[in-house]
């Protein structure tokens, strides 16, 4: 067990109920773990609080799952991302695990429900997004809560030094000082020394107690390649490697210009990003998952949760804004351990595009008040109103009302989210719920006398169980074809049993969303914290040059210098990226070529001065 500072004290926690392997082997059928997962595993059922550092496609994920089950209690798992939280419980209960997520899409019905039946015991996993902690129906059950575990999931997210602060993770804190008995493991794939001792000391960490994955990837041939053609670059990448591939791009406009490309030049491909309705981003997603698609081409919302492991390549046609996102979004290839590559193509333009879009991404407090006080008037959001309630964002239609573009608009809602006001999430899919809220004789009554909603509750108890138990996914479709009745009407019906609070119905959505995390304020006497922003600003700056330094500098491996920035120094070098292969001379004949800055075959010119050389000697 490794230590970043001093010893992390032993616990006197109590024996798992059931041992480690036997629940690896029942729930998810492998026969023994990854490289550090048991070693994560064993510290967390010792009662160690430990930063688990795993790289991407580390299996982060079993190392809170596996001893939460082994113990037999509840594990609070706190997580930013919506869509991953559903990705999570999704894959626990096919598993015939007991898990339940608190989103900020739910009503205040669904969460005093969801939160009661785990103070009951009757889930292993309950799975929260950081805002929800701080909300008084959590914090009142808090302490009833069996907990045996806490995970915080891409814990950096706690780090102001991090590349994706959320100020809603700084809760946990106070989660910690009502449960200080219960130990925590925090993961992240993404963290350097700085983030990481940031990270213990927000959570409060008995002792400092590191685990580190090693983020050395010798599968993972690191490329950068220079050059005005992209596109056809691209094309000799994916014709040169076969297998299935992710190109990334920064705009949702290129992703369908891409993939076009890709299909003309007989690439099966598919443009992938936020802006697609869920349903066609899962449709997809799944077709690419199960090989029927060959490349996805698609911006940094295609990322969290791919489970595929035999990605062989990933492209790059623009530098992404820091590290912790190369090194992420490229280590998505090779996950089975196979040799893989990841390919950054650049050209002129590139270094000056990433320092407009840095200071682009900090509007000035004006823009950010014209921002606010939009978004308060679409929503008609009244003074002091607002705490905990969640809103459609539609970046285009804020932009209409403020004269801004739609990059300053979602520029100043991150801003304000950065300064811990709202909280953002990507439009998730999230289908039509019902909770009947009412007692039992109330709904026996409606359905009994009231003739103009008595049918519709007849039909959800005829249709649907556990109504009275935990919210259901409906169908108004269904329903309304069952009662011979308009589908407008059966929702209209609905929203009225809503507001009698006779159920608790949340209409179907896949709408990006805001939630308030204070009170609407004035947005004229609004300020953010300029201390903070400037430390942030500072921050994104120094990410931003170890980016370009990655991008423009060929004096060091790459695998050896991407290594280092997040701590780990390795002994030799790679050997394998453009760097190292540029050191090696290489005899010119007439089946290889000295131009090692291509490994994908000689570019059309190339090939075109080789042709003549050979004919210039007769070969």
């Amino acid at each position: 067990m490794s230590t970043a500072s001093g010893t992390a004290p032993m616990s006197n926690s109590p024996e798992p109920i059931e041992d480690i392997h036997a629940v690896l082997r029942r729930v998810w059928g492998y026969q023994q773990f990854r490289p550090r997962q048991e070693e994560i595993v064993r510290s967390v059922l010792a009662g160690t609080d430990t930063l688990a550092l795993l790289p991407t496609g580390g299996g982060k994920s079993l190392c809170f799952q596996v001893p939460a089950l082994a113990m037999g209690k509840l594990c609070l798992v706190v997580s930013p991302l919506i869509a991953l939280m559903k990705d999570q419980v999704g894959r626990l209960r096919k598993q015939g695990v007991a898990a339940r997520a608190i989103i900020s899409t739910m009503t205040q019905a669904e969460i005093d429900n969801a939160l009661e039946s785990a103070a009951l015991g009757k889930y292993a996993f309950l799975y929260v997004s950081p805002e929800r902690l701080a909300s008084d129906l959590f914090l009142a059950r808090l302490p009833r809560l069996p907990l045996g575990l806490i995970a915080v999931d891409e814990a950096h997210c706690i780090s102001q030094w991090g590349y994706d602060f959320r100020p809603a993770y700084l809760n946990i804190a106070k989660v910690r000082e009502v449960r200080p008995e219960v130990p925590v493991i925090a993961l992240t794939a993404s963290a350097t020394q700085t983030v990481a001792n940031d990270i213990m000391e927000r959570l409060a960490f008995k002792a400092p107690h590191v685990i580190r994955g090693s983020f050395q990837r010798p599968e993972l041939t690191l490329w950068i390649s220079r050059g005005e053609d992209k596109n056809g670059r691209l094309l000799r990448v994916l014709r040169h490697i076969e297998g299935t591939a992710i190109v990334y791009v920064r705009e949702r406009r290129a992703t369908t210009r891409i993939a076009a490309l890709l299909q003309q030049h007989g690439v099966s491909s598919a443009a992938y990003h936020a802006g697609l309705p869920p349903e066609e981003r899962d449709r997809i997603q799944q077709v690419w998952t199960e090989g029927a698609l060959r490349c996805m081409v698609a911006t940094n919302a295609f990322g969290m949760g791919i489970d595929k492991a035999d990605v062989r390549v990933v492209v790059h046609l623009e530098p992404p804004p820091d590290l912790e996102s190369y090194y992420q979004e490229a280590g998505r290839a090779g996950r089975d351990g196979k040799p893989s590559s990841a390919f950054l193509l650049t050209g002129p333009g590139d270094i000056k595009k990433m320092e407009e879009r840095f200071t682009g991404s900090f509007p000035t407090l004006d823009q950010v008040r014209k921002v606010y006080q939009a978004f308060a008037d679409t929503h008609g959001i009244a003074l002091g109103s607002g705490l905990l309630e969640t809103y459609e964002v539609d970046n285009r239609s804020l932009a209409n009302r403020t004269g801004l573009a739609p990059v300053v608009v979602a520029h100043a809602l991150k801003a304000l989210e950065l300064d811990g006001k709202l909280v953002l999430s990507e439009g998730v899919r999230t289908p039509s719920r019902v909770l009947i809220i009412a007692d039992q004789r109330l709904v026996y009554g409606k359905r009994v006398n009231d003739n103009r909603h008595g049918p519709v509750v007849e039909a959800l108890l005829r249709t649907y169980g556990g109504l009275f138990e935990e919210p259901v996914l409906i169908d108004e479709l269904r329903l309304a074809k069952g009662l011979k009745w308009q589908v407008e009407t059966v929702v209209t019906r609905l929203e009225e049993l809503h507001q009698q609070r006779v159920i608790s119905y949340r209409k179907r959505s896949d709408s990006p969303t805001a939630t308030f995390l204070t009170p609407r304020a004035d947005a004229q006497r609004m300020v953010l914290d300029p201390a903070a922003l400037a430390q942030r600003q500072q921050r994104a700056l120094d990410r931003l040059k170890a980016m370009i330094a990655f991008v423009e500098e060929d004096d060091e491996c790459r695998a050896r210098r991407l290594i280092r920035y997040f701590g780990e120094e390795v002994g030799k070098d790679c050997m394998t990226c453009d760097v190292c292969r540029s050191k090696v001379a290489y005899e010119r004949t007439s089946t290889a070529s000295t131009a090692v800055a291509e490994p994908t075959g000689l570019s059309p010119e190339a090939a075109r001065i080789l042709r003549w050389e050979l004919d210039e000697r007769g070969g």
